[in-house]
């Protein structure tokens, strides 16, 4: 299946090829991505999707380097813009804190899932994917959109979700003058919290990575997440905060992924 989208450029880094591109996400809206080939492949390798998180987008190191390195391992991996982010940035940008809460408005969750499967589509029908065998890796904003979008689509395989978690444990829908109000809270949570959707990703292996000094996402937030999972999962606790952190994040990402979906080689 050919799967339409516009080449914006492609080049050759050393052993990957990447490719700029847009493809109509929801409601046809060009979406800006990148796509990371291993230069010299041959049979179908393992694919992932790589999502950024609020106030960044898919230029930002932290989603370049992993995903060039891991498409120089063999895999091939599809990054995309959010909307509000990168270049889908039109007029003035949100205030930080407005996109933090972006995970809160069910129209931007559901445009982000719409797109993320259009995506998702693109990935699987690239030359060389063996679409049995796709990941989901999100960070932050993207974290918590990725747990809802691997819920709602059997086709990931396995998510691996850094610092991220779920404010489910405030039990916010709770707050309201009335009985009304505090209806119309609890029916956003289930549309947009991640925790309400996590059950339904078992019995795909589920691994949450987080930093011990999190002022976004403390514990009591990342418990919330893990705890609302089934197994199979792992939460795996690594010393940093919300924007910094060391190497060891990474490799337990891409421990997991090829201990569940690799290796990137034909024949599995």
């Amino acid at each position: 299946m050919v799967v339409a989208h516009e080449t914006i450029d492609v080049q050759t880094a050393g052993a990957i090829t990447v490719e700029r591109l847009r493809y109509p996400g929801a409601a046809d809206t060009p979406v800006p991505a990148t796509l990371f080939r291993p230069r010299e492949a041959t049979g179908r390798a393992p694919a992932l999707i790589i999502q950024h998180g609020a106030n960044t987008s898919r230029e930002d190191y932290y989603v370049q380097a992993p995903a060039r390195r891991w498409a120089a391992s063999g895999w091939t991996v599809l990054a995309i813009d959010l909307a509000e982010h990168g270049e889908r940035v039109f007029g003035a940008p949100l205030a930080q804190m407005e996109r933090r809460r972006l995970i809160t408005q069910r129209t931007f969750v559901e445009r982000s899932l719409e797109d993320l499967r259009r995506g998702l589509d693109l990935l699987s029908a690239t030359p060389g994917v063996d679409a049995a065998r796709i990941a989901f890796v999100g960070f932050s904003l993207g974290g918590m959109l990725g747990t809802i979008f691997t819920a709602r689509d059997p086709r990931i395989r396995a998510a691996a979700i850094v610092i991220a978690g779920s404010f489910s444990h405030l039990r916010y829908w709770e707050r309201g003058d009335t009985d009304e109000e505090r209806r119309r809270r609890r029916a956003a949570a289930e549309a947009t919290d991640p925790a309400f959707f996590a059950p339904a990703i078992a019995p795909r292996p589920f691994l949450m990575v987080n930093t011990e000094d999190d002022p976004v996402f403390p514990r009591a937030a990342v418990r919330a997440l893990f705890d609302a999972a089934c197994e199979p999962k792992e939460l795996h606790w690594h010393p940093g905060t919300h924007h910094q952190w060391g190497a060891g994040v990474y490799k337990d990402v891409w421990q997991f992924l090829e201990r569940e979906l690799g290796p990137a080689r034909n024949g599995r």
